[in-house]
């Protein structure tokens, strides 16, 4: 049981570290920072710890639960365990998050030195780190939409990391030109009102799920198609085009994806994290967390196939729209970040695209 023991501690040496970043502010500010640092390197080498599982003979998936949520008598989950989900797509996925975190946390060493608000830099980007991996090895749909918003938070209180919105600043962090540019507390605050929109719908869609299955888990989900009661089978997809509404939003894909570039106001290191490299791909983790479960669905309900055309249809008119801004734009960071909401798009497209494929191969096979 090494591996569960590897998998829970990768994401709560992190949530350690930013709880104890303000302790480490009091002993010193190199201790803090080099602290921060050394406990994101802990967490990546745990879910490097967890690599080796990719070469051996398992049977995937693997899961460790705990009792999380006790509601006696409620009509549907009475009882929520809080569980970790290891799969080839959950270990990857990880391994990226963990090294990449560790290695921008090493680079805002030297980039933040001086700033003023170190403790609470340090403090959500450890945060984040925790978030994010939990959001990943979540096994069931509740616990990843407790890491889903923690890093909606941390990303908005990152965006608004320079929340004095002093007009001398405008040349170096304040998103466009005078006399139409705006400061980074209105940044952060766009993208925390539009994927908040999406994530209300997500949230809709998580609770028909669960009343229609009686479950949350991914593991219980992929088989409860056919046993969704019959003469509300139809709301199944409905569903699941609702949870993807969290997955736009967080991804930003047409029609919510004007926020992203906006959020390159914070600071680089925190747009190389957060809105390039990890939480923009949460949601095209998610659509890739859900597809067999869509895919198993669309045997007995096939209008699930919907979905997928759904989310191709996005992606391809995301990728599309998003290059044609980034030509147009004259703004590098605006640039990048609309090359990085085109290249989501793709993958968005390339996720609808392999659901439809797969659909039709089976019937031949």
């Amino acid at each position: 049981m090494n591996w569960a023991l590897y998998a829970w501690a990768s994401w709560l040496i992190p949530l350690m570290g930013a709880l104890l970043t303000p302790l480490l502010a009091r002993l010193g500010e190199k201790i803090r920072d080099y602290g921060a640092v050394a406990f994101s390197f802990l967490g990546m080498l745990m879910a490097l710890n967890l690599l080796p599982l990719l070469f051996e003979e398992v049977k995937w998936p693997l899961t460790s639960q705990v009792s999380w949520l006790l509601i006696p008598g409620a009509p549907i989950l009475s009882e929520v365990k809080a569980g970790i989900l290891l799969d080839p797509l959950s270990i990857i996925m990880a391994n990226i998050v963990a090294v990449v975190s560790f290695l921008i946390m090493v680079y805002s060493i030297g980039y933040m030195r001086g700033d003023p608000g170190l403790t609470r830099y340090w403090f959500f980007m450890n945060f984040f780190i925790a978030n994010m991996l939990l959001l990943v090895l979540a096994d069931n749909l509740i616990l990843m939409l407790v890491g889903w918003e923690g890093v909606g938070l941390c990303s908005y209180a990152l965006i608004g990391y320079w929340y004095q919105d002093s007009e001398e600043g405008w040349l170096h962090y304040w998103v466009g030109e005078p006399p139409e540019a705006y400061p980074p507390s209105h940044c952060g605050m766009k993208a925390f009102l539009v994927t908040r929109f999406g994530d209300l719908l997500m949230i809709a869609g998580i609770l028909i799920v669960a009343s229609l299955t009686k479950t949350v888990s991914f593991a219980d989900l992929m088989s409860v198609g056919a046993s969704a009661r019959a003469n509300l089978s139809w709301l199944l997809p409905i569903a699941l085009i609702l949870i993807l509404a969290g997955a736009v939003g967080k991804s930003a894909q047409l029609p919510l994806m004007e926020w992203l570039p906006d959020a390159m106001a914070g600071p680089s290191s925190v747009s190389a994290l957060i809105h390039a490299a990890t939480m923009v791909k949460a949601g095209v983790y998610l659509v890739a967390r859900i597809f067999p479960i869509a895919l198993s669905w669309s045997a007995v309900i096939p209008s699930t196939l919907s979905f997928f055309y759904v989310v191709m249809w996005i992606g391809a008119l995301t990728a599309f729209i998003a290059a044609s801004q980034a030509v147009a734009s004259t703004e590098l960071k605006k640039v990048l970040a609309y090359s990085t909401v085109s290249q989501i798009g793709y993958m968005m497209m390339a996720l609808g695209a392999g659901g439809l494929t797969a659909n039709i191969i089976e019937g031949y096979i």
